[in-house]
């Protein structure tokens, strides 16, 4: 018999309640996000859950404006990403315009950006993509996804653990959808095949499970938990 095993990141826990992660203050924290309960589009509310799993943010920072009068760069991320920033992932803001200025609000190299779009001057090939999520996801770390659809629209989900589907040879990635409910006693909401043998950048052949539909995964996002310096312009 063949046993199929998946891996998930470290920082994510079930305390009865609902999905917890440890925060910023070290203590367990809200970390799901469902479009409606802040501000933003997909994008910045898988970049919040993002900072949470790696313990930027609590659920608090989000939701009490006096959080902000204690730590600038909540201020920053609360000013830029839930009240000004209207961008999305795809057809709108680029994930690299979400990353820029989330290395602004921290002062620091906190995130990259990897892409398969043509007009990117920093592209990487659809299989450097997916060796990407998987030794993020090896090193127990969450990975922002961005992903297009065969109607042109795209959306942002978090990756928060893998399974190698061996027999079609699919990455099935777990993940949190913020345009979705997530149900009670479940750890992820949606789940996404990537088509890990694939050597075509363009192709949409990656596998949606929640909408039925084939999309094609083209842009992440990672954050470094001990991040460089940002270099100074002048």
């Amino acid at each position: 018999m063949i046993m199929f095993t998946a891996k998930f990141i470290k920082n994510i826990f079930f305390d009865g309640r609902g999905l917890k992660a440890i925060g910023r203050s070290g203590s367990l924290t809200r970390v799901f996000a469902e479009q409606g309960d802040l501000d933003g589009s997909c994008s910045i509310y898988s970049l919040l859950m993002m900072l949470i799993f790696h313990k930027k943010l609590d659920w608090g920072d989000l939701t009490k404006s006096e959080a902000a009068k204690k730590n600038k760069y909540v201020d920053s991320i609360q000013h830029e990403f839930l009240y000004t920033f209207k961008g999305i992932c795809v057809g709108g803001h680029v994930m690299k315009d979400i990353s820029d200025k989330l290395n602004l609000c921290f002062g620091r190299n906190l995130s990259e950006v990897f892409t398969t779009r043509k007009d990117a001057s920093d592209r990487v090939s659809r299989r450097v993509l997916h060796e990407k999520i998987r030794a993020q996801l090896d090193n127990r770390k969450p990975v922002l996804l961005g992903f297009r659809r065969t109607s042109g629209t795209g959306h942002s989900v978090v990756a928060i653990g893998y399974r190698r589907e061996v027999w079609d040879d699919k990455l099935r990635l777990f993940c949190l959808d913020p345009g979705r409910l997530l149900p009670f006693m479940q750890v992820w909401n949606n789940i996404i095949d990537i088509d890990y043998l694939s050597t075509n950048d363009e192709s949409i052949t990656d596998i949606n499970h929640y909408e039925g539909n084939e999309v094609c995964v083209e842009d992440i996002l990672i954050i470094h938990d001990n991040p460089p310096e940002l270099e100074c312009p002048f």
